[in-house]
């Protein structure tokens, strides 16, 4: 059937019209050290949602979660840093945060290389990051899906973080823009 509808624009390669609009949305999670497990300490970027490790996750299903360092401080740690894969092995298809200096409303394309997968990447108010999920993500074409996030705060009490995010899951689409994406 996708064959069928990708063959019937008369390019076999062609990604389908994106029709899934791109919305900015604020998520708080909490530290995934220091908080129960009813609360949400990592974030699915296909689904934009964050989720409960223990509860929500039963096999891989996060692209980054919250953490608390005893010595740097908060961070957000990607999922391969949790399950690391075999030393040597390529970091192709696992979910990365990469810092950005654009603000987050100016951001209008995702970058495609230099995400971080192997390591945390410590936050601050005001840090603007581009991420990218893991795979299998949905995608029929098995690339990532893409988003831009902002810190907005902590709260030591709670021991959380609330950041705004845009992401994109259109199959094939790096738009970081609200609306139907066009690339």
């Amino acid at each position: 059937m996708v064959v069928a509808a990708l063959t019937a624009c008369g390019n076999p390669y062609a990604i389908l019209p994106a029709t899934i609009p791109n919305m900015v949305d604020t998520v708080e999670v909490y530290a995934v050290n220091g908080t129960g497990l009813n609360r949400p300490s990592g974030y699915v970027l296909s689904s934009r949602l964050p989720i409960r490790l223990g509860i929500d996750v039963t096999a891989y299903n996060f692209d980054f979660l919250y953490r608390i360092d005893p010595t740097t401080g908060p961070e957000f740690v990607p999922y391969r840093v949790v399950a690391p894969a075999a030393p040597g092995a390529s970091t192709l298809g696992y979910p990365g945060l990469q810092s950005s200096t654009t603000a987050f409303d100016a951001i209008r394309e995702a970058q495609q290389v230099g995400y971080v997968v192997d390591r945390p990447t410590p936050i601050e108010v005001g840090q603007v990051l581009y991420a990218r999920s893991g795979l299998p993500n949905g995608c029929f074409l098995s690339i990532p899906y893409y988003a831009k996030l902002e810190v907005l705060s902590f709260d030591e009490e709670a021991r959380s973080v609330r950041f705004r995010v845009l992401v994109n899951i259109n199959c094939g689409y790096r738009q970081l823009l609200p609306g139907i994406p066009s690339q």
